[in-house]
C-alpha cells in the first residue's frame, strides 16, 4: 500500500511539471549550409553572428507556432565551427545536424582578431514566466580545456560553465530567469575560468529553452519518436538517393525497414542512432506503387504512406532560378529557410525526377542575366553573367525558368521602360526555346519616401503583373506599408533590404500557389508520351551506346550536338550522315540535339 503511494504521489508531481510547462525552444547555431540546418521546428542561426541581423529573429516551439520571441544578435562572435561531435549521445537530446556546428570566439587573438564575448537577446518575453535555458558545446579532437562561461541576466543573474573538449554526454542548466522590466533577457558567452587554450576559444552549439507559469526544478523530456519524411505520397526513382528523416527525444537507436507490398513483408535498412535524424537510403530497384517505410524502437512503430518506385529513365523536370539575393538566399537566419531551398526540398521530396537549379547572385539586375550576345546600353556599368542568364539557362535544358529581382533595378535608377526591354529580351528567349518563364514582381525595400526609386518599384509591380498575367508571382503584396517603401518589421532582416524567414515562408507558399511544377511536369510528359511526325521519323541506337551512335532518319541532318547533365556542348558534328563516334566522351548521360528540317529532335542516350 505504502508502494502504491508513492507511484500515485510520482505521477501527480510527473503531470504538475508537464502541464507547468508551455513552450519548448530549439536553437541550433552555426553553419549557412543547409546540409547542417536542423530540420523540424529546430531554429537554425547562422548569419546572425555578425550581429548585422538587427531586427533578430522570431524563434518558434517545438509544435512550429511563432512564440512571438525574437532573438538579436548584439554582441557579435568571432566565427562559425564544425568541428563539433557527430555522435551526440541521445540523452542530451540534441540532433548530431546542431551538435557538429557552433558559433565561436577567442578572448586571444586569432587569426588577427579577437572576441572577449559573444551574445544575444531575448526580446519580447512575458515578464510573468519562468525561462529555463540548457547549453550545449561541443569542440572534438582537441586536448586542452575549452570551458565557457554563459552569463544570463534578466531580474537575476546566473552563471554556468562547460567545457567542450570532445564533449558528447554535457549539458549545463539554468533554470527559472525572469525577464527585465523591458522583456529581455540577455545572455553572454566567454571562455571559463578552466580555459586552458592559448586563444581561449569557447562556443555555443544549441540552447534550448523551456517556458513555464511557474518554477521548475528539471527539465521535460519525454520519450517520443516521429516520422517527418516521407509523411505524404511521393515518387522515388530505382537508384536515387533519398533521405529519410525523423525526430526523437529520449530515445537511443531506431530501426528503419521497407516493404515493397504495402506492408505484408518488410526488408532491413539500417539501425542508426536516433540523434542521427536522417538517413540516406538508396532507392532499390524494385518497382512498386505500395512501397511503405518503416521507422521503430522498442516495439513503437511507425508507418509512412504508399511511396511510388519508378524506372530511371533520364526524365527530369528542370526548374531554373534566375534572380539576385533574395533567390540567393539573402536575409533568412540560415539558408534552410530560403525560398529557393524550401520549394527545391519540397519538389525533390514529391518526385526525385525534380531537379531545381538556382542560378541568382547577389546584386544582379535585369541586365545582368540578359542572352548572351546583347548589347549593354552606353551609361549602363553592367555586364551580362554568362554563366547565370536567361542563356545558361536555356543550355541547362530547363523546362520552366523563374526569374526573382526584387529591387536593384530601382536601386540603380534603370526606368521601368529599360526594365520592361529587358524582360522582353529574357522573355523572347525563352519562349523561343519553349520554355515557360514565371517572373516574381520586385519586394518592397526601405527607400527614401517619395523617391524616385519608389516610384520605379511600385510602378514596376503593376507592369509586371500587366505584362506576364498569370505567371507573374507576388512578392509585394503585404510585405511593406501602405506607401510601399518600407519593409514591415517582422519581414526586414535588419538592413532594410533583404527579407527574413517570416517572408521567404510567404514568398515559397505563393509559389506553391503558382503550380509551377505542376506545369511543368504536364509539359515534360506531354512531349514524351507524344512525339512528333519528325520525331518519329529519327532513331538512335544503340542506346546506351560504346562508340559508335548511328542515326536513322527518313530526312537529311542537319547538325547533332551532344550536351552533358550540367547543358555544357561536349560534341558537335554538321551533316553526320548516319553515325556519329561518341568513344571519347565520358561514361554517363547526355542529351542529343538532332537538326533536322530547321527544327531540333532531343534524344536521351547513355554513354558506356
Amino acid at each position: 500500500m505504502f508502494k502504491n503511494k508513492i507511484y500515485i504521489i510520482l505521477l501527480f508531481t510527473l503531470s504538475t511539471i508537464l502541464t507547468a510547462a508551455q513552450d519548448r525552444v530549439f536553437i541550433d547555431f552555426g553553419s549557412s549550409n543547409e546540409s547542417q540546418a536542423s530540420s523540424e521546428y529546430i531554429n537554425n542561426i547562422s548569419t546572425s553572428y555578425q550581429a548585422g541581423y538587427s531586427n533578430g529573429v522570431l524563434l518558434y516551439n517545438h509544435l512550429g507556432t511563432s512564440t512571438g520571441i525574437n532573438l538579436q544578435v548584439h554582441d557579435a562572435w568571432l566565427n562559425i565551427n564544425s568541428s563539433g561531435t557527430t555522435t551526440p549521445s541521445y540523452l542530451i537530446n540534441v540532433p548530431q545536424s546542431a551538435s557538429s556546428d557552433s558559433f565561436f570566439g577567442a578572448t586571444g587573438f586569432f587569426n588577427g582578431n579577437t572576441q572577449l564575448t559573444g551574445g544575444f537577446k531575448l526580446r519580447q518575453l512575458d515578464p510573468s514566466k519562468f525561462y529555463s535555458f540548457s547549453f550545449f558545446a561541443s569542440r572534438m579532437n582537441v586536448t586542452d580545456n575549452r570551458e565557457t562561461s554563459y552569463t544570463v541576466t534578466g531580474t537575476t543573474t546566473q552563471i554556468v560553465n562547460l567545457n567542450a573538449s570532445n564533449n558528447t554526454t554535457q549539458k549545463i542548466e539554468v533554470y527559472n530567469i525572469q525577464p527585465d522590466s523591458n522583456g529581455i533577457i540577455e545572455i553572454i558567452a566567454t571562455a571559463g575560468a578552466n580555459n586552458t587554450n592559448s586563444y581561449g576559444f569557447y562556443y555555443l552549439n544549441t540552447l534550448e529553452i523551456q517556458i513555464n507559469t511557474s518554477p521548475i526544478s528539471q527539465f521535460i523530456t519525454q520519450a517520443d519518436l516521429q516520422l517527418t519524411y516521407p509523411t505524404q505520397q511521393a515518387t522515388w526513382e530505382v537508384g536515387k538517393t533519398v533521405q529519410i528523416l525523423w525526430k526523437s527525444e529520449d530515445i537511443d537507436m531506431v530501426t528503419l525497414q521497407y516493404s515493397i507490398d504495402g506492408g505484408s513483408t518488410f526488408n532491413a535498412i539500417a539501425t542508426v542512432p536516433a540523434t542521427d535524424a536522417r538517413y540516406n537510403f538508396t532507392v532499390p530497384n524494385q518497382l512498386s506503387n505500395n512501397v511503405i517505410i518503416r521507422l521503430s524502437h522498442n516495439g513503437q512503430i511507425i508507418d509512412s504512406p504508399p511511396v511510388s518506385i519508378i524506372p530511371d529513365d533520364n526524365t527530369v523536370y528542370r526548374i531554373v532560378v534566375l534572380g539576385s539575393s533574395t533567390a540567393a538566399g539573402s536575409g533568412p537566419s540560415n539558408q534552410y529557410n530560403a525560398w529557393v531551398w524550401k520549394y527545391r526540398r519540397y519538389l525533390e521530396q514529391l518526385d526525385t525526377r525534380y531537379e531545381v537549379i538556382n542560378l541568382a547572385q547577389g546584386g544582379f539586375v535585369t541586365y545582368n542575366i540578359l542572352p548572351t550576345g546583347t548589347t549593354i546600353p552606353a551609361g549602363v556599368n553592367k555586364t551580362i553573367n554568362v554563366d547565370k542568364n536567361i542563356t545558361k539557362a536555356v543550355n541547362l535544358n530547363a523546362h520552366g525558368i523563374i526569374i526573382n529581382l526584387p529591387s536593384n533595378d530601382a536601386a540603380s535608377n534603370y526606368p521601368v521602360a529599360d526594365q520592361l526591354h529587358n524582360y522582353s529580351l529574357i522573355a523572347q528567349t525563352a519562349s523561343q526555346n519553349q520554355i515557360p518563364l514565371w517572373v516574381a514582381t520586385p519586394q518592397p525595400r526601405n527607400f527614401a519616401a517619395n523617391g524616385s526609386q519608389v516610384a520605379i518599384q511600385t510602378q514596376m509591380v503593376t507592369e509586371t503583373y500587366n505584362t506576364f498575367g498569370n505567371n507573374a508571382v507576388d512578392f509585394w503584396s503585404g510585405l511593406g506599408n501602405t506607401a510601399g517603401n518600407q519593409l514591415l518589421l517582422a519581414y526586414n532582416s535588419g538592413d532594410g533590404v533583404h527579407a527574413t524567414n517570416e517572408a521567404h515562408q510567404i514568398f515559397y507558399e505563393r509559389l506553391l500557389l503558382k503550380d509551377i511544377h505542376g506545369a511543368v511536369k504536364t509539359q515534360v510528359d506531354a512531349a514524351l508520351s507524344a512525339p512528333t511526325a519528325v520525331e518519329t521519323a529519327i532513331s538512335i541506337y544503340p542506346n546506351p551506346v560504346k562508340s559508335l551512335l548511328f542515326i536513322e532518319s527518313t530526312n537529311p541532318i542537319e547538325m547533332i550536338e551532344i550536351y552533358n547533365q550540367l547543358g555544357q556542348l561536349v560534341m558537335e558534328k554538321e551533316n553526320p550522315m548516319d553515325m556519329i563516334n561518341l568513344q571519347s566522351l565520358e561514361t554517363g548521360f547526355y542529351m542529343a540535339h538532332i537538326h533536322v528540317n530547321n527544327s531540333i529532335v532531343y534524344k536521351r542516350l547513355l554513354k558506356k
